[in-house]
């Protein structure tokens, strides 16, 4: 399981859906899919601290 299969995994484990994470990041729900399907590694550092509040994780869990 890559990174970003672990990521989804977290975020489907406390949401509803990745919709309703978006929203509670405060990020485009087109960029939350696009670092999912694409790779974390060309993600905005401001959008992968949103993701890690949000999901109450330290960045280098990552």
């Amino acid at each position: 399981m890559n990174r970003e299969q672990k990521l989804r995994n977290l975020i489907l484990d406390k949401f509803v859906s990745l919709r309703k994470f978006a929203f509670e990041a405060d990020i485009p729900y087109s960029s939350l899919t696009t670092i999912l399907d694409r790779g974390i590694a060309g993600a905005s550092f401001d959008t992968v601290i949103k993701i890690c509040k949000t999901l109450e994780i330290d960045p280098e869990s990552i």
